[in-house]
């Protein structure tokens, strides 16, 4: 087994990055492509997203409250 590592996405590794895991209701590349479209947007917002190496829902992502 590989070893488990936290990946911290963000505005210079988003568009390598494999994130339709934070994607539950709908699937495809083009809700993949308007999420990290959007997250692209909420980076200087102080979005702050991280998760495993694995495959499945194993990711969490915050803005700081005052720009949520």
């Amino acid at each position: 087994m590989d070893e488990l590592k936290i990946i911290a996405v963000d505005e210079n590794n988003i568009g390598q990055e494999h994130i339709c895991c934070a994607i539950t209701d709908k699937k495809g590349e083009t809700c993949v492509s308007s999420k990290k479209a959007w997250m692209q947007e909420r980076f200087p917002d102080g979005l702050v997203f991280r998760k495993l190496n694995v495959r499945g829902k194993v990711f969490i992502e915050y803005i700081p409250a005052e720009n949520a």
